[in-house]
């Protein structure tokens, strides 16, 4: 509820001539100069605290040569999963197909598999333990690829805690899932050698799997350096010195 600022009655919603009902004073004009000059401080120092905001945003993510570096080093395991990332074989009669999988082949097989099939799979007594190691090597994949989403998301919100560790954590635990989801399909492949599927299917995890998870690895280090980093944000001033100086001298 509004007041009025000379006498600080309370107005109420009928209450709408300019003047005071009490004080008589002009509500809209009374120090008006004062009320002004206040709202210009308080402007500027909104803006002043959104200029400091930006400054570290920007040091966040190119304060420094490594700072840069690691932005494309983080993106890049996003197309690791182009890659081939497995190979099955069936060959059955009047079928005979050889599978890349990666990204786009899980998504499409996924969308035409019975999910409700897949969950009940590992429960059987003839293939469990077989669908249950197929089922982690795709979820670890699944997983991995999400934690680039969440990664993101964090470097957004926290990119005021140029010390954090949050990211170096998010993809060390890509990586190992990576190579978890590498040793389950490879365990995949054992068991249905030895079952009496053994000629009809032949799988096994592909080489893009083990780049996927190398280049998980160096992002969390890159990330981990980057968290280590002695953090410099310098005056405004200087900085606007440096980047004339920069500027000259190209």
């Amino acid at each position: 509820m509004a007041r009025c600022p000379k006498c600080n009655r309370k107005l109420h919603i009928w209450n709408v001539k300019a003047e005071c009902p009490d004080c008589g004073v002009n509500i809209a004009n009374y120090d008006w100069e004062n009320r002004l000059e206040q709202d210009s401080i308080e402007a500027e120092a909104a803006f002043a605290k959104l200029h400091e905001t930006m400054r570290k945003f920007k040091y966040s993510f190119a304060g420094t040569k490594l700072r840069i570096a690691r932005i494309p080093i983080s993106v890049l395991p996003l197309f690791t999963f182009l890659l081939p990332l497995g190979t099955m074989a069936v060959s059955i009669p009047f079928y005979d197909e050889k599978i890349t999988i990666n990204a786009i082949t899980l998504v499409m097989n996924i969308l035409n598999f019975d999910i409700l099939g897949i969950f009940k799979a590992p429960s059987s007594e003839i293939i469990g333990d077989t669908a249950l190691m197929f089922m982690l090597s795709i979820l670890l994949v699944v997983l991995s690829a999400l934690s680039l989403l969440v990664s993101l998301v964090f470097l957004l919100l926290n990119f005021k805690k140029f010390n954090s560790k949050g990211l170096f954590g998010t993809n060390l635990v890509a990586s190992l899932m990576m190579f978890a989801s590498a040793f389950c399909f490879n365990q995949f492949s054992t068991m249905m050698e030895a079952s009496t599927l053994a000629d009809a299917i032949e799988c096994g995890p592909s080489w893009g799997v083990f780049v996927s998870g190398a280049i998980f690895l160096v992002s969390s280090i890159t990330n981990l350096v980057v968290s280590l980093q002695k953090v410099e944000i310098l005056p405004e001033e200087t900085e606007e010195k440096a980047e004339e100086k920069e500027t000259a001298n190209v």
